[in-house]
């Protein structure tokens, strides 16, 4: 996957992969959200899908994409497996970082454990989705796929 490729273009495709990802997480925690489950959860708000609020999980999801295309540059087999496991790094940075800075505490845990129930089932289809979109993003145009002569082509 990605092979052949410079680096500017496997960091572009990270990134426009690692957006879909985390537009996938925002809509993901919408419908748990609205289904009951987030409630159910504790969680007292949806993710808002209004800007500015709603830039800063799609750029942070672009960001977290790039790591992830470059790692699935080296792989040589198991990249859907490797890319549905990596949405445990951003969720630890949210967990360690962003919740504790939110006022919510290590792992949200200060608005009670389902807090954390509901952000895992809400960013677990990121890693999946972003390794799909780079898989497509990243596929050589046919044209560059099929090395047959111009000259086949005449006779």
């Amino acid at each position: 996957m990605l092979r052949g490729t410079g680096s500017g273009e496997v960091a572009a495709v990270g990134f426009t992969a690692g957006f879909v990802g985390a537009a996938v997480v925002v809509l993901t925690a919408r419908l748990l959200f609205a289904a009951g489950v987030g409630p159910a959860l504790g969680v007292t708000s949806p993710l808002p899908l209004t800007p500015p609020d709603v830039y800063r999980p799609l750029v942070w999801g672009g960001l977290w994409g790039i790591p992830l295309a470059f790692l699935l540059r080296r792989l040589t087999s198991r990249h859907r497996l490797v890319g549905f496991l990596y949405f445990l790094a951003p969720v630890a940075a949210l967990f360690l970082v962003f919740m504790p800075r939110a006022g919510a505490g290590f792992f949200g845990l200060d608005g009670g454990p389902g807090v954390m129930v509901n952000a895992l089932l809400a960013n677990a289809p990121f890693g999946i989705v972003t390794t799909l979109a780079i898989e497509a993003l990243g596929r050589r145009p046919l044209e560059q796929r099929q090395a047959v002569p111009e000259r086949a082509l005449r006779s």
